[in-house]
């Protein structure tokens, strides 16, 4: 990496606000590892291995500098540790520590440590690696979000909605709270491709994306492309929200683009029919289930007059 390279990363890393959390029971080897870092890094130090676990599970850091020689429990004791537990096990590790055996190094990354550094150690080539690693996760997260959107539309794709689904109908099931599954889809649009090209219809698509994206947001909603015109939402229940009312909005708001379509079966313009159900789940109730019941909703639209909703509240006991 050139000079010019290791500075872009540290700016890069500065944006993204990267949090490095540094573990030794030293409290001198902290306030030198603070002062290499603080300036591009937020740094928290702590000077056990009970504390850093703590801290790891309270904050998520980014990257944790980990000492081995260290009183009560040791480093490779903790990283086992850490490599437990899945809110943190994916934390890169570097090991900081005066042990400088090739078998003491072998082990440090055998335990699942991306690097290790021995004492003393180079400011120079402390900063390097570590801002290598940074870059790494970077690189890796800015290929996350890429791999969760669709590139059309910019919505989530279906990846991120099997995701997220199933966070949201966890936090429904604790909050006991009511959660709405819908499924939004393009009336007649192969028609419309072949009417007025591909082109045309991408055009499409992202217009009536940003359409049910407006609306769906304003009520803490969601919404995802999870087919070529078919779009996956969810909407929490709460007594502000009228989900009936939101719904019509939504066929109202894509209305309003006035997009014509000359050979739809359902209307004169671009329209969609949305299919939704409505459930306050349990530990019991099967989130497949309520999305079948959705699907279903959709197809009596799309087999009837289209450019309508079908709307359904079924029981938290259904399992089939």
């Amino acid at each position: 990496m050139t000079q010019g390279q290791d500075k872009v990363g540290q700016r890069r890393a500065v944006d993204k606000h990267f949090t490095i959390l540094c573990i030794d029971d030293e409290s001198v080897n902290l306030k030198i590892l603070a002062s290499i870092f603080k300036e591009h890094y937020k740094v928290v130090a702590c000077k056990s291995a009970h504390q850093g676990l703590k801290i790891a599970l309270d904050i998520i850091p980014d990257l944790i500098l980990l000492d081995v020689l260290m009183p009560e429990e040791n480093g490779f004791e903790l990283i086992q540790s850490i490599k437990q537990e899945d809110k943190i096990k994916h934390i890169p590790v570097i090991f900081i520590t005066g042990l400088q055996s090739a078998e003491d190094e072998e082990k440090g990354l055998t335990l699942g440590a991306c690097d290790y550094i021995q004492k003393p150690f180079n400011y120079g080539i402390v900063r390097a690696r570590v801002n290598t690693h940074l870059e790494i996760i970077r690189q890796r997260e800015l290929l996350e979000r890429f791999a969760n959107f669709d590139s059309l539309t910019e919505l989530p794709n279906r990846r991120k909605w099997e995701k997220d689904i199933k966070e949201q109908w966890i936090f429904a099931i604790e909050a006991k709270q009511g959660i709405v599954i819908g499924i939004a889809d393009v009336d007649c649009f192969k028609l419309y491709n072949d009417t007025y090209g591909h082109q045309m219809g991408d055009i499409v698509l992202r217009k009536v994306a940003n359409a049910l994206r407006r609306v769906l947001y304003e009520y803490h909603g969601d919404i995802y492309r999870c087919g070529g015109e078919e779009f996956y939402f969810y909407l929490p229940v709460n007594k502000k929200n009228n989900i009936q009312t939101i719904l019509a909005e939504c066929i109202e708001q894509v209305h309003l683009l006035n997009i014509q379509h000359s050979t739809s079966i359902a209307c004169s313009q671009i329209s969609v029919s949305i299919g939704a159900a409505q459930i306050s789940p349990t530990y019991n109730t099967a989130l497949e289930s309520v999305i079948k019941k959705a699907d279903d909703k959709l197809y009596q639209v799309k087999n009837s007059t289209r450019n309508a909703i079908a709307f359904t509240e079924i029981t938290s006991d259904m399992t089939e």
